[in-house]
C-alpha cells in the first residue's frame, strides 16, 4: 500500500481549524494552545494490570481497521476483561484528517463510559464513510448518526461538539504524544513502553505469545504446533491530505493514498 503522509503539524491544524470551516462557526478558542495541554487518555482494564498497551491508531486508517478486527476484540476478551492487559487507545488522525478528527471527537463527546463503543462503530462504518469521502457525500449526515447512537442526539449538540477546544486540544496532545514517542505509522504499538517492531503482533497469534511472555505465561499450543506433534507421534488409529483551505466534512473529497500515516519525505 502507497502510505499518506500525515505529519505532526497536518493533524494539529486538523484539530484546530476543522470546525471552523466546517461549521461556520469560530468556535472558543479559550485557553493555551493544544501543546500545553494535559494527555487525556481513556484506557480500559484495570490501572494496576501488570502489562499496558498503547496503541496510536485512526478509526480511518485500513491497517487500523484490520488490527482492530483481528487483534483488538481478542485483546479484551482474553486479557483486558480478565485483568491482565490495561488498553488505551491514542487518536492519531489520517487522511481524511477533518472526518477523522471529528470521529474522534464524537468519541470524546459520548463520555468514557461511551468512547470505546463509538470506537467500535467508527471502524465498522470504515469502509462506507471513507466511499462517501472520496464521492463528495454527506459525511456529516453518517457521523450525526453515529452521534445520536451514542447519546449526541440533536445537530446543535453535534455541532458544540465538534466546536470544543478542550476536546481539539485533547486530541492534539494525543497527536504530540505520538510525535514525541516516535510515532509516524498507524497503527503503532507500546507494550510496557516498548515500541513493538516488525508486523507480526498485527496478527493475533503473535500479539498473544508477546503478551503471555510480558506475563511470564505459557503461550498456549498452536495449531501449527499441535499440527506438529500430531506428525511426530505415531497414529494409533488411521482417522485425522488534509489542508486547512478545504475543511468541510460534507464534501471533502479523499486521496486515494490514504490509510496508515508514513514519515513525512
Amino acid at each position: 500500500m502507497k502510505l499518506n503522509t500525515l505529519t505532526r503539524r497536518t493533524a494539529i491544524l486538523a484539530v484546530s481549524f476543522l470546525t471552523m470551516a466546517a461549521c461556520g462557526a469560530s468556535g472558543d478558542e479559550s485557553g493555551e494552545g493544544p501543546n500545553s495541554a494535559a494527555l487525556q487518555e481513556i484506557s480500559l482494564g484495570e490501572a494496576d494490570a501488570p502489562v499496558t498497551i498503547v496503541e496510536y491508531a485512526s478509526w480511518t486508517c485500513p491497517a487500523c481497521l484490520q488490527f482492530h478486527n483481528e487483534v483488538v476484540g481478542n485483546l479484551k476478551e482474553d486479557y483486558v476483561d480478565t485483568g491482565k492487559v490495561r488498553y488505551v487507545f491514542r487518536e492519531f488522525p489520517t487522511a481524511p484528517a477533518n472526518v477523522s478528527v471529528a470521529g474522534f471527537a464524537l468519541a470524546r463527546c459520548a463520555g468514557e463510559d461511551r468512547y470505546y463503543d463509538v470506537l467500535d462503530e467508527l471502524f465498522s462504518r470504515q469502509t462506507a464513510i471513507l466511499s462517501l469521502a472520496r464521492q463528495g457525500g454527506q459525511v456529516k449526515q453518517a457521523l450525526q448518526q453515529i452521534g445520536a447512537n451514542h447519546g449526541i442526539t440533536d445537530e446543535a449538540e453535534f455541532d458544540a461538539c465538534l466546536n470544543n477546544s478542550d476536546i481539539r486540544r485533547a486530541i492534539s496532545a494525543s497527536v504530540a504524544a505520538g510525535d514525541e514517542a516516535g510515532v509516524n505509522a498507524t497503527p503503532t504499538v507500546f507494550l510496557n513502553g516498548e515500541l513493538l517492531d516488525g508486523y507480526e503482533w498485527r496478527q493475533w497469534p503473535a500479539m498473544q505469545s508477546m503478551l503471555d511472555e510480558a506475563l511470564g505465561e505459557d503461550a498456549p499450543e498452536t495449531a501449527t504446533e499441535a499440527g506438529m506433534e500430531e506428525a511426530e507421534t505415531p497414529a494409533m488409529t488411521d482417522e485425522g491530505d488534509m489542508s486547512g483551505e478545504s475543511m468541510n466534512i460534507e464534501t471533502e473529497s479523499m486521496d486515494e493514498t490514504e490509510g496508515e500515516a508514513a514519515p513525512q519525505q
